[in-house]
């Protein structure tokens, strides 16, 4: 195993220590990704500096609506989110990527997922590391707003959509789990 993946991987975990010990328990997926040398180094690039995985939330208002974001790159909706910055927790990355992305201030309810990701080397596969994304469950911070995408790159709009009337396409995260309400 490499360095890499021993560090990263406790990383991981720790997170997730400290995200249970906060929110409580929360299901973890996992999933391995193949990369291309590039693509693998960019990975190893952002973990050297501090970038730990991405956040998103599931934003529920008063009328039961659930918030999504168009994100322009896979051409789907799906719960806004984002990549970790250095020095953020995986909370205030969640808050920032949902202000950034839709002009929605939130309040975090809980974890309602997390998906463990290892991303391996295509060509030496011994290689790899993990990062954590992290789907909280929340709230509009000041009750019912109006979503907005910002001048974002990865969302070009958003909106409050009442379930099972979603958009289309959407991201499977979001009809295959069960949609709880935040507390």
């Amino acid at each position: 195993m490499s360095a890499l993946s021993v560090r990263s991987r406790r990383e991981a975990e720790r997170h997730i220590e400290a995200l249970r010990e906060r929110w409580g328990e929360f299901e973890i997926e996992t999933e391995t990704v193949e990369n291309d040398p590039d693509f693998f180094a960019s990975g190893v690039e952002l973990f050297e500096s501090g970038v730990r995985g991405g956040a998103a939330a599931l934003v529920r208002d008063a009328d039961d609506r659930v918030l999504l974001g168009y994100h322009t790159g896979d051409d789907v909706w799906g719960v806004p989110g984002g990549g970790h910055k250095p020095g953020e927790s995986f909370e205030e990355t969640a808050k920032r990527e949902l202000r950034e992305e839709t002009s929605v201030e939130i309040e975090l309810a809980g974890v309602w997922f997390a998906r463990l990701r290892r991303f391996v080397h295509r060509e030496e596969p011994e290689q790899r590391g993990y990062l954590l994304n992290v789907f909280f469950l929340a709230r509009p911070a000041d009750g019912l707003q109006r979503a907005d995408a910002n001048d974002d790159d990865e969302i070009a709009r958003a909106g409050w959509f009442a379930p099972p009337a979603w958009p289309r396409p959407v991201l499977p995260d979001i009809e295959s789990r069960d949609l709880p309400l935040p507390n």
